[in-house]
């Protein structure tokens, strides 16, 4: 089956776009409008899905036997490395745990606030997301989205197999609801699952309409030019818009979807190169792993700090009134460009190292244990299929 190199490339950099967003260094690249706006690229996350998971399993979830390897495949592509950082956080709670009683404190309390106890059962089944009651952004605030995802996922699986010859009405009823309800501002469902249901579906939708045009590519000019626009749209969307416009970008990015798809224009040719691609393939790991690094970089500047004297950390308002953000800063703009750089670098080199020892192998487990073959597992299998 055809991989789209571009819109992998294109997920490996909204990825990338991600860990700037969240880096909050106080004078560095991190507060430009196109960055602060970056968490927008969860839309892109939730379309792409859409577009691929429609391709692969539209006409493959019609028996029991599919359905259940559809939900192996799942689980197994996000559970394992989910579960990994979030027992990475709470073994971080256990050690401030520790560390306070012997009179030593790390910022805040351990096992508080958004790391509270209650929070953690939420965040292991991945359903901290759906209910208003749980903190959405607790523990591994990055998960939200792997939280409303993995549900979707259960959601498309469940209307394929029991109503197949409805599905594709079902999709665009979602798909139409869930903006409306965004449009509305519907609150009995949280904000960020109706983002999750209206692209994702949306997503499914610009596959129908990528397997319609399939031979009716345009020339490279044209392709070119419709490349730069949606680019061009997207960006204007996210630095001049008075607001975060949800909806619209939605709907940008399923144009965009549909436009690199073609991988026809000269921007796509770019993205063909060999890194973009390959960062593409850490997308996950990315997502799931830099707000552990950037916390862990964020303390030890917190240490640095206490006993040096010299301050490292500047707490500001946040946009949400009575919030606060706690920038990292070491004084000058070239000093925190370069530190940011550092944090990119460092959630690459992690990245790469959870991509091979437990994203792969995870992949790898749920192909065997689709075919029952657990005990002859071997390292040199081909490589595992990502979706």
């Amino acid at each position: 089956m055809k991989r789209f190199l571009v819109l992998d490339s294109f997920r490996g950099l909204c990825a990338l776009a991600l860990i700037v967003h969240h880096s909050h260094i106080e004078r560095s690249i991190t507060e430009l409008t196109f960055f602060r706006n970056a968490s927008q690229f969860a839309g892109f996350f939730f379309a792409l899905s859409g577009f691929l998971i429609y391709r692969r399993y539209c006409d493959h979830i019609q028996s029991p036997r599919q359905l259940r390897e559809f939900v192996v495949n799942r689980a197994c592509r996000v559970m394992p490395l989910h579960v990994a950082v979030l027992l990475f956080f709470i073994g971080f709670e256990c050690l401030k745990l520790g560390l306070e009683r012997y009179g030593l404190s790390l910022n805040y309390p351990a096992f508080s606030g958004d790391r509270a106890p209650g929070e953690i059962l939420p965040n292991l089944l991945l359903i901290q997301a759906w209910w208003p009651g749980f903190n959405a952004l607790s523990f591994n605030y990055p998960s939200w989205l792997i939280s409303v995802q993995f549900y979707i996922w259960g959601l498309f699986a469940l209307i394929l197999f029991t109503v197949p010859s409805l599905a594709r009405k079902l999709f665009s009823l979602l798909c139409v609801l869930a903006f409306v309800g965004l449009y509305q501002d519907f609150n009995l469902i949280p904000r960020n699952v109706l983002w999750g249901v209206s692209c994702f579906f949306a997503g499914a939708i610009t596959y129908r309409i990528y397997a319609r045009l399939w031979g009716s590519m345009p020339g490279p000019i044209i392709a070119t030019l419709l490349e730069v626009a949606v680019l061009g749209g997207i960006y204007w969307v996210m630095t001049e818009g008075e607001q975060q416009l949800t909806i619209e970008l939605g709907l940008l990015f399923c144009v965009a979807i549909l436009v690199f798809s073609q991988e026809a224009g000269l921007v796509s040719q770019v993205l063909r190169l060999r890194a973009f691609p390959a960062l593409g393939q850490l997308w996950l790991s990315i997502y799931l792993t830099h707000a552990a690094v950037i916390f862990v970089l964020g303390t030890a500047l917190t240490v640095a700090a206490k006993f040096s004297g010299y301050p490292l950390l500047v707490d500001k308002a946040g946009e949400t009134s009575g919030t606060v953000v706690r920038y990292l800063s070491s004084g000058s703009a070239l000093n925190d460009n370069l530190l940011l750089l550092l944090v990119v670098v460092a959630v690459l080199v992690v990245s790469m190292l959870t991509h091979r020892y437990i994203e792969t192998p995870a992949i790898r487990y749920g192909e065997h244990w689709k075919r029952g073959t657990l005990l002859r597992r071997r390292k040199d299998d081909p490589p595992p299929e990502r979706v």
